[in-house]
């Protein structure tokens, strides 16, 4: 009998390169996908494939997979979503590949921020948030404003900004889920994104925000990022993300996503935001396969199969970039006309813009949610006057639209 291998897709991001990364004549592989992304696996290569609702844990699909085929030599999981619950189900099989312990700094806030912070890192200041009495206490000690997420919180989702005493009439229910409360800090926003092999950086680049992540899941119409090209600025970002990441794998790979507060320009003072265990989102892994020539999603499967993964240099002379806009109008809304108006010096050399008469339906994340577009130049500064004339050259006229989400 084959080896098993058990993948769990949800990722409407970039396409995995399951058949490149998994050999399927030599392996019996299976699929847990959601239903709403069930083309972007290989269904013609899979040895059955079980459909759930993306809202449904996985649990029970996994073992019943495990008893039809076989105890599964490997769990490959991309989405952070499923980090945690796949390391779980490692745990119970006796598989290999990241345990509970490595995944867990990666989604829970608070157990990332002890972590790091034990090790030195700055890090805005925060505590548990049981209650609104915590929460209260904690803002009496260090002034409004804070902010109030979730623990296992993903894309800025469902944080709330107290700007006073008066704010905590609003909290959510915090008995549904656990949440921390943490220090606002208004500095500017960037991340560091790349691989680490368990003992040190691999290939990474580092990019300063136009617009915060939460700005922009919380109203903001467009985002972007624009890679960084000071070598000053760039040996900090190194020595940052090593610390973050030597504290927090416990010696394990994985690529990361690391989000942190700049400072102003010119006088850095590096605070971690948050990391994921998993790739950027957004265009950032297509900019490093198109730009960079580096498959950041085939090495996060490499890991993920017990692989070592890819560490050679990324190609080198370019700075990539990306901007992402939001209709104007609250979805759902219909597309009712687009205009792209850049000189040719200062266009995207890719671009995503929906058509006339599509409904755009997504209110939060980074995928599906209005027009996208992606940059490269010789400098940080050309690709951040790119993203500047796109913006004042671009429109997108939206209306309300009747829509029922299926």
């Amino acid at each position: 009998m084959r080896p098993h291998i058990l993948v769990i897709h949800r990722s409407r991001g970039p396409i995995a390169p399951y058949l490149e990364t998994i050999d399927h004549a030599a392996h019996e592989v299976t699929y847990v996908c959601a239903a709403q992304v069930l083309h972007r696996i290989p269904q013609h290569a899979a040895a059955e494939v079980v459909v759930f609702d993306d809202a449904e844990p996985v649990d029970d699909a996994v073992r019943g997979l495990a008893r039809r085929h076989g105890v599964p030599e490997r769990i490959v999981a991309i989405s952070e979503t499923d980090l945690l619950q796949a390391a779980h189900l490692r745990s119970e099989f006796g598989i290999a590949g990241d345990p509970p312990a490595h995944a867990l700094p990666f989604r829970d806030k608070l157990v990332m921020y002890e972590r790091a912070a034990a090790a030195g890192v700055a890090v805005p200041a925060f505590t548990d948030a049981p209650d609104a009495a915590a929460i209260s206490a904690f803002a009496g000690r260090s002034g409004f404003p804070v902010l109030v997420k979730p623990r296992l919180g993903l894309g800025s989702r469902d944080i709330v900004t107290l700007s006073g005493a008066a704010d905590l009439a609003d909290l959510p229910d915090l008995h549904r889920e656990p949440f921390l409360v943490q220090r606002f800090c208004p500095d500017e926003t960037g991340s560091i994104d790349g691989v680490w092999t368990g003992g040190e950086l691999g290939p990474w680049r580092g990019s300063r925000y136009i617009h915060s992540c939460l700005d922009f899941a919380t109203g903001e119409n467009s985002w972007g990022a624009v890679e960084i090209d000071d070598p000053a600025l760039d040996e900090q970002l190194a020595s940052f993300a090593s610390t973050v990441l030597t504290a927090l794998s416990a010696g394990v790979p994985t690529v990361f996503h690391l989000e942190l507060f700049l400072g102003p320009v010119g006088a850095p003072r590096l605070q971690l935001l948050e990391i994921a265990g998993r790739m950027p989102g957004a265009e950032a892994t297509h900019l490093w396969r198109e730009v960079h020539g580096y498959d950041l999603v085939g090495a996060a499967l490499d890991i993920q199969m017990g692989r070592t993964p890819d560490t050679r240099p990324l190609r080198a002379g370019r700075v990539a970039g990306q901007l992402l806009v939001r209709p104007p109008v609250p979805p759902p809304c219909v597309v009712t006309a687009t205009r792209l108006d850049v000189a040719p010096d200062h266009a995207p050399y890719r671009h995503t813009i929906p058509a006339v008469g599509e409904v755009i339906t997504e209110t939060a994340g980074y995928v599906g949610i209005g027009a996208s577009f992606r940059f490269r130049a010789d400098t940080s500064q050309a690709v951040a006057e790119s993203i500047r004339h796109t913006l004042s050259g671009f429109r997108m006229d939206c209306a309300t639209a009747e829509f029922e989400r299926i």
